[in-house]
């Protein structure tokens, strides 16, 4: 989720209580899912997009998984070659 920015009033609108409600989410993790192909295209069915599935670049599930837990800032920033399957 982007932040947001303010550029004037920033001080009346983050002090501003008007607004009551609240958003939550059950233990604040989101159950994100993804569809899995296999090189052929053929549907293998959905997993949990958890424990690194969705990152290029791998480290620990601890860290990897904390994108997806909600209110998180989360920036992992790798620099490297990629390269892609040809068939």
């Amino acid at each position: 989720m982007p932040w947001l920015y303010y550029q004037s009033v920033a001080s009346t609108i983050l002090t501003d209580e008007s607004i009551t409600t609240t958003y939550t989410f059950p233990d604040s993790v989101l159950g994100l899912a993804a569809s899995v192909f296999d090189p052929d295209g053929s549907f293998l069915g959905y997993r949990r997009a958890t424990g690194g599935l969705l990152q290029l670049c791998k480290s620990s599930d601890a860290f990897m998984d904390a994108a997806y837990v909600f209110g998180t800032t989360y920036e992992h920033t790798v620099s490297g070659r990629l390269l892609f399957l040809e068939s």
